[in-house]
């Protein structure tokens, strides 16, 4: 499948949104990813082929990376995106960072299968209901 892996742009926004609404009970509402963006520049990254197929937000705080939230598309699951994203994404985090972590929920195994292959290892976990459904989540990180 041929896509492009690229910043996010604003004219963008309705459609990752649809892909947030696809993939999460509780959705990032437009204004978040607007303030994301300003956030994190850049480390706001979208696959795009004939339209969104997914999205990736990273972030740098010192010497340390965190995902902030990544989703495909679900008729794109399984088909690299997911993967393509993470790789670019730890790109642009760059070479200064010394440990990249995320949050996945407790029970999404193909995210966790994903994060293993690029070496994340489970380090712990938040509970007390972190997502507002009442899942737990898991802590990953790797070091780089």
């Amino acid at each position: 499948m041929d896509y492009e892996i690229r910043s996010f742009r604003y004219e963008d926004l309705d459609q990752v949104r649809e892909v947030e609404e696809a993939s999460f009970p509780d959705p990032y509402s437009k204004l978040l990813f607007r303030l994301l963006k300003l956030e994190v520049g850049d480390r706001f990254i979208v696959a795009e082929k004939d339209g969104i197929l997914g999205y990736a937000i990273s972030e740098v705080n010192g010497n340390r990376g965190h995902i902030i939230s990544m989703a495909v598309s679900p008729e794109y699951r399984r088909a690299g995106v997911g993967k393509a994203l993470l790789q670019e994404t730890i790109k642009r985090l760059g070479s200064k960072i010394e440990e990249i972590s995320l949050e996945v929920r407790a029970g999404n195994e193909a995210a966790m299968k994903l994060y293993e292959k690029f070496a994340f290892k489970r380090t712990g976990e938040r509970r007390a209901r972190y997502y507002p459904d009442g899942e737990d989540a898991l802590i990953m990180a790797k070091t780089t």
